[in-house]
C-alpha cells in the first residue's frame, strides 16, 4: 500500500512536468492569457499530499510494557524454642524459717539460722550431701552441717546452723550453699545477715542493808555468906 502511494505521488508530479511542457510547445507564439505554471508549488503540494497519506496510514505502535522482576523472598525460617534441661542437681531458696535477713543482734549473741529449700533437680539428696559456709561472715558456724535425711525431688528441707553474732557493730552477711558428696555446690546460695549492735547492760537487781545485832548486857547478882559468930 505504501508503494502504490509512492508510485502515485511520482506520476502525479510526471504528469505535471510533462503537461507544463506540452503547454509551453502547443504554439510558438504565446498569448496574453496564457498563467504561468508554477511548478515548484506543484512538485511541493504533490509531495506533501504523499506524505500525508503515508503519515495516515502508519500503524499506530503501543508501546510494550517491560517486564518486572518479582523478588524471590526466601522461606521464613521457624525457629522451635530449646527444650529446657532439667538438672539432676538442683535447689531453690524457699523462705527463712528463722532469722529473717536484717534481723538485730547483739555481740557475741548466739542464735540458730535455718533456711527453707527445695530439691528442683531430678535426683535425690542423699545423707552424704551437707550445707557449709562458701565466703562472707562464718560467724563462727561449723564447716559442714549434714544432711539428716534424704531429700526426694519436688520436696522441701529445712537447713539448720548455729551461729555467733560477732564482736564488732555493722551490718554482717554470710553466704552458705549446698555441696553434694563429691564437693560440688549446686543450686541457689543462703545468706545470713544480721545487724550488729552493743548490747545494753542489764540490771542485776537492787542492794537490801541488813540490820546487825545489838548485844545486851545481862547483870547477875552475886551472893556473899556473912561469917558464923
Amino acid at each position: 500500500m505504501k508503494k502504490h502511494n509512492l508510485y502515485f505521488g511520482m506520476g502525479l508530479i510526471i504528469f505535471v512536468l510533462v503537461l507544463s511542457a506540452c503547454g509551453g510547445a502547443a504554439t510558438g507564439t504565446p498569448t496574453s492569457t496564457t498563467t504561468p505554471v508554477d511548478v515548484p508549488a506543484i512538485f511541493t503540494e504533490a509531495a506533501q499530499t504523499v506524505i500525508a497519506q503515508l503519515t495516515e496510514q502508519a500503524p499506530t505502535l503501543t508501546p510494550t510494557p517491560l517486564f518486572t522482576a518479582t523478588p524471590i523472598l526466601p522461606p521464613a525460617t521457624v525457629v522451635t524454642p530449646s527444650p529446657t534441661v532439667q538438672k539432676c542437681e538442683d535447689a531453690a531458696f524457699v523462705s527463712d524459717v528463722t532469722i529473717p535477713d536484717g534481723t538485730q543482734m547483739a555481740v557475741n549473741q548466739h542464735f540458730t539460722k535455718t533456711w527453707r529449700v527445695q530439691n528442683t533437680g531430678t535426683c535425690t539428696w542423699i545423707t552424704t550431701f551437707y550445707l557449709a559456709f562458701s565466703y562472707g561472715e562464718s560467724m563462727g558456724g561449723q564447716a559442714k552441717v549434714p544432711f539428716i535425711s534424704a531429700v526426694a525431688p519436688g520436696q522441701t528441707a529445712d537447713l539448720s546452723v548455729s551461729l555467733t553474732a560477732p564482736d564488732k557493730t555493722s551490718t554482717l552477711t554470710g553466704v552458705w550453699a549446698i555441696f553434694d558428696d563429691k564437693g560440688i555446690k549446686f543450686g541457689k546460695v543462703l545468706t545470713v545477715v544480721i545487724n550488729v549492735s552493743v548490747a545494753s547492760p542489764t540490771p542485776t537487781g537492787s542492794l537490801t542493808a541488813t540490820p546487825g545485832l545489838t548485844a545486851t548486857a545481862t547483870l547477875t547478882p552475886t551472893v556473899t555468906p556473912s561469917p558464923t559468930p
